[in-house]
């Protein structure tokens, strides 16, 4: 890697700088275009605009440099855009012969490229992505200079104009204009342009075997991150391109794209905003649709959860596509395309969802989310796309097994706090059907058995698996039991200890007497205060609720917490705690001891293990 400190006139060297085929398209706006005018015609200011990386494309002896634009297409775009606006405000002032043959060598060698030494014709140096490249290729050979009446800006915009689409266009007419305007703005910014004085830039180069997820990420990590997402999508369709460069068929290259990637992952705004909405994984987040292609890497075995992290992603799917001839892409871009369905139907992350009982898949995935679990998505999806559900949407009795398999292991070893950092391991062996989710209970059941269960749930690990259990519970018993007409809930309850945790000052052991599991009062004032203190923590003593109460009115004495929590208890796991302290007449240990237990025996009904061998 190269970094220094460059000017514009970097492109007078004979080069093509392509920006990747399907990069995302040019979205510079007139704020963008305002502000860097206004930085260019003011002397006092400093006139640097940032940084640019292009990294070499290997190409054959004779032929012309290639780079590909990694980062800074945006920027780059728009100084060669304002670079032509410039030249054609200037050429039409009175310049003497040689001055105007002398500006056009300059843009010429700035702007555009030749095949060989000798030729006489000249191509647009800057290869645009296939959604800006025609209007670009317009701008930069002067065509569209005496049609502006026919672009529109965002601020001339109206019912009867709406705005056009091309940004590439708006900027070229923006620049126009304001170079029209301003008196002497046109010469100022030509002369800062292509002044080699002038460092505008600082430009990293790489060479073709670098890393340029692991650069861009160093070098941009307080800017908008280049995702691996955007590297792969490059990647396989400039390996396309590659392919089908012989052929001179792009067009084969824009269909397999538009009907495969841009259908699935570009569709229309919900679409795009599903793809690109981020979900935290631990200290960093990735969007939806580089988690999509981690699950893909896993399952098509390229990518080793023991070798490879995250920040790897890009790098093996470049080796795994660079061996891939035509078809074999064609078939992969399309089992991608299959993956991105499914997952996009299962993996919802939308607040308002609501779930039911009996959709074997949502409680899975519902699960796996509270329990932050993603790692194994990736198995989830390869079960759902082989044991793919008939005409009528019935479930294969197979998948709904190992998925609830897998929903056993996942709620036992969360609660009982079992290790769950060798998950990434686990699912690509679950995946290469070498190890079994049986297998794997079997191997931890010591951990996660029916003993260790009660044990965790007399001191439930944390609120969110307590409100996770109870929620789950609930519309199970919903599920079965006539007089629920609602089955479906969403999930936006909130954890209520009954007891509270801040006890002692009106559920201290004098006012709230403490009982043993058969009914005996404590009298020994540590005992009494220990066993309070462990009962706080059991799952019998906790409920959901539709509100969470403010904290004076849950730590209030029982009649006062009562009539509180019959306000916000719609729900089976709450009457019937409200119920049995109105019977009782108390809370108390016993209470919460007979309530744990009845949990728990829902609790093995609903994820058994047979651990027999």
């Amino acid at each position: 890697m190269q970094a220094q400190e460059s000017a514009l006139g970097f492109l007078k060297k004979d080069m093509k700088l392509e920006i990747p085929y399907f990069q995302r398209s040019y979205v510079w706006k007139e704020n963008n275009w305002e502000e860097l005018f206004d930085n260019l015609i003011d002397e006092n200011q400093s006139h640097f605009l940032g940084s640019i990386i292009l990294k070499r494309i290997n190409t054959r002896s004779g032929e012309t440099e290639r780079f590909s634009v990694i980062d800074g297409q945006q920027r780059l775009t728009t100084l060669s855009i304002l670079l032509r606006a410039s030249y054609d405000n200037i050429a039409h002032s009175k310049l003497d012969e040689e001055t105007r043959a002398e500006t056009n060598t300059k843009l010429r060698m700035m702007l555009f490229y030749k095949v060989s030494e000798l030729s006489s014709e000249k191509f647009v140096k800057i290869i645009h992505s296939h959604l800006d490249l025609n209007n670009y290729d317009s701008v930069i050979n002067g065509k569209v200079k005496d049609n502006l009446d026919s672009i529109v800006l965002d601020s001339e915009a109206s019912k009867n104009a709406p705005s056009t689409e091309s940004g590439i266009l708006k900027c070229y007419k923006y620049f126009h204009n304001k170079l029209t305007e301003t008196p002497n703005s046109a010469e100022k910014i030509w002369n800062v342009l292509v002044s080699e004085k002038q460092k505008l830039l600082v430009k990293i180069d790489l060479d073709a075997d670098e890393n340029e997820q692991a650069i861009f990420d160093s070098v941009n990590s307080s800017g908008v991150r280049l995702t691996s997402a955007d590297t792969i999508k490059n990647t396989l369709f400039q390996k396309m391109m590659e392919l089908v460069r012989e052929e001179d068929n792009t067009e084969e290259v824009i269909k397999l794209y538009t009907d495969n990637w841009e259908k699935t992952f570009m569709a229309d705004v919900a679409c795009s905003k599903y793809w690109s909405a981020e979900q935290r994984l631990g200290r960093i987040t990735r969007d939806n649709l580089e988690l999509l292609l981690h699950c893909v890497a896993l399952i098509k075995g390229f990518f080793d959860p023991e070798k490879h992290s995250m920040l790897d992603l890009a790098d093996v799917y470049k080796k795994f596509i660079v061996k891939m001839d035509k078809h074999a892409l064609i078939d992969f871009v399309k089992e991608i395309a299959d993956y991105a369905k499914i997952y996009r139907k299962v993996f919802i992350s939308d607040p308002e969802q609501s779930f039911e009982f009996n959709d074997d898949v949502q409680r899975l995935r519902h699960i796996l989310a509270i329990c932050d679990v993603s790692t194994l998505n990736a198995y989830v999806l390869y079960l759902l796309r082989k044991y793919h559900a008939d005409a009528d949407g019935c479930l294969q009795q197979i998948l709904i097994d190992e998925l609830k398999n897998l929903e056993t292991m996942v709620f036992r070893y969360t609660l009982c706090k079992v290790s769950n950092k060798n998950f990434n391991k686990i699912c690509a062996l679950f995946i290469k059907e070498t190890k079994t989710v049986r297998d794997e209970m079997l191997s931890n059941q010591h951990n996660i058995n029916d003993s260790a269960i009660k044990n965790a749930l007399c001191n439930i690990p944390n609120n969110k698996m307590a409100t996770l259990l109870l929620f789950w519970i609930e519309l199970y018993r919903r599920s079965k039991d006539s007089k629920y007409d609602v089955k479906d809930l969403k999930y936006t309850y909130s954890l209520e200890h009954v007891m509270p945790q801040s006890w002692e000052q009106n559920w201290g052991i004098n006012a709230v007497p403490v009982v043993t599991d058969s009914g005996n009062q404590v009298h020994d004032e540590e005992k009494a205060k220990e066993l309070r203190r462990a009962a706080i923590y059991e799952i019998g003593n906790m409920t959901i609720l539709n509100r969470k109460l403010n904290s004076s009115l849950s730590n209030k004495e029982i009649k006062s917490k009562v009539a509180g929590m019959k306000k916000y208890a719609d729900l089976g796991v709450a009457k019937e705690v409200i119920s049995t302290i109105e019977n009782c007449n108390t809370w108390n240990e016993k209470n919460i001891r007979d309530r744990t237990e009845d949990l728990y025996k829902i609790f093995i009904e609903l994820w058994p293990v047979d651990f027999s061998s």
